[in-house]
């Protein structure tokens, strides 16, 4: 008796090709969703930084009526908050009534390392402006 094997392996290729791509799109779902929660962590770590920097007033200008940063106690606040968070990022003054945090924050992928890309990197920046208000309730 003689067993015709030809065609016996025709299913494996394509069904290999077929799983690959599954987890293609599975890995750029995942890790895509994963990107995406990055720059909204990112923009969301710059927001609270600038509002940390916002806490640190200059005194002098306070005195008169004026809201300005302190950019020296201000910077370390900010770069504080952005140490505390595990992000990167810088920390300029713009105006003296500006902070502006501009934030890089770096996770490891889940599944696209396996096509060698290893890290996600999320950019976000804010900026938080100084409004002066009078004591008596209006804005000034």
């Amino acid at each position: 008796m003689i067993i015709d094997e030809r065609g016996g392996g025709a299913v494996s290729v394509p069904m290999a090709i077929a799983v690959l791509a599954l987890i293609a799109v599975l890995g750029l779902t995942v890790d895509g969703v994963r990107a995406a929660q990055g720059v909204a962590r990112a923009d969301a770590v710059a927001e609270e930084a600038a509002r940390a920097a916002g806490q640190a007033l200059e005194a002098g200008e306070l005195s008169r009526g004026v809201a300005a940063v302190d950019p020296a106690p201000a910077g370390a606040a900010a770069r504080q908050y952005l140490t505390d968070a595990g992000a990167e990022g810088t920390v300029s003054f713009p105006a003296g009534d500006v902070v502006r945090v501009e934030v890089t924050l770096r996770r490891p992928t889940i599944l696209l390392g396996i096509v060698g890309r290893d890290e996600l990197v999320s950019h976000g920046s804010a900026e938080a402006r100084l409004v002066p208000t009078d004591p008596a309730g209006g804005a000034g």
